[in-house]
């Protein structure tokens, strides 16, 4: 095979950054900046891998739940305390081993969370090292571009875009059949957030104070949630999760032991403050409206039967407080 042209090479370049950035979501970028690798780098594997912290042993550990490409090679021990000991001030790490040639570089942390990419071949080569830290120079600038754009600036949860995406990507798989429950006793809920009140406390202390309520209580959410569920604000004092994979039973005592937290934490110059709840199952809605609405009328109930509540869409139909009727705006309303 005769080498390839400078413009060969320019229009492979070229096309790669095109479809790397095309993507708009986390999975699909990481699998577009793998392939991008392999097709620059033929001679080459690359994984991707996801650390969590790990205190009790002063570093990293392999955090199997994140969602990843499938690996080109096992991830052995000392792979995962290399990526782990990567800094900001030195991301790439170049070294051998087994008479194979590694390139261990940061992908960034996010959520807790530390990603990086596992790259190999027999040798190295300067045009190679350049190819591959071009590539993941322009993943790591997109990529948070991309995180930004997905994030409320206020509090740094994730936001409304961010949600309206997760939430069609479940309802999709539901329909598709490609997630499946594995415990048929569980589902995956949404829970609408609303502080009580929040209104006052705009009126009585200046909106300074209020957005530190709100900070507060993002911190609250997050701290309550695992790292499997989604939080996000979805505007003024409403806050919105995607709880994963629990059962009735479980998804009660996430959420009373929030509104638990909120009721009992002391905000600063304001002091207590509660929080109103409304949640529902993703079973069989068609649309993401439907979601919203459900829950939107779990949340209205507890507002309109003295706030500092939490209420089961599903519950509240069962015992015919609530009226079956349905309608299509799927918005949820802002209280006090």
């Amino acid at each position: 095979m005769s080498p390839r042209t400078h413009s060969e090479i320019a229009h492979d370049v070229i096309k790669s950054v095109v479809h790397l950035t095309e993507q708009r979501d986390e999975l699909t970028l990481l699998r577009s900046l793998q392939a991008s690798i392999l097709e620059m780098l033929p001679g080459a594997l690359a994984s991707l891998i996801c650390l969590v912290p790990a205190p009790e042993r002063a570093g990293w550990i392999l955090d199997d739940a994140c969602s990843l490409p499938n690996p080109m090679f096992p991830i052995m021990d000392w792979l995962v305390t290399e990526a782990g000991s990567l800094s900001a001030e030195a991301p790439t790490r170049q070294f051998t081993r087994d008479g194979l040639s590694y390139l261990v570089s940061s992908l960034g942390i996010q959520d807790g969370h530390r990603k990086a990419i596992v790259m190999l071949q027999p040798e190295w080569y300067p045009a190679d090292l350049r190819i591959a830290q071009g590539m993941l120079k322009i993943y790591t600038n997109f990529a948070r571009a991309l995180f930004d754009s997905e994030r409320d600036t206020l509090t740094g949860l994730y936001n409304r875009k961010k949600l309206d995406q997760k939430l069609g990507e479940l309802l999709a798989g539901r329909i598709s059949g490609s997630n499946r429950q594995r415990d048929k006793d569980t589902a995956d809920y949404l829970a609408v957030f609303d502080i009580d009140h929040f209104k006052r406390i705009n009126d009585n202390f200046g909106h300074l104070i209020g957005d530190e309520v709100l900070l507060v209580f993002a911190g609250l959410l997050r701290k309550t949630l695992r790292d499997v569920d989604w939080v996000f604000r979805y505007g003024g004092e409403e806050f919105v999760a995607l709880i994963k994979g629990v059962s009735p039973e479980v998804i009660v005592t996430i959420l009373e032991r929030i509104r638990g937290k909120v009721q009992d934490h002391q905000f600063p110059q304001i002091g207590q403050l509660t929080v109103s709840t409304g949640y529902t199952a993703i079973i069989d809605q068609q649309l993401p409206s439907y979601v919203f609405e459900e829950a939107d009328k779990a949340l209205y109930y507890a507002k309109e039967h003295g706030r500092n509540q939490v209420h089961d869409y599903r519950g509240l139909m069962s015992r015919g407080e609530l009226a079956p009727e349905r309608t299509l705006g799927g918005t949820i309303e802002l209280f006090d």
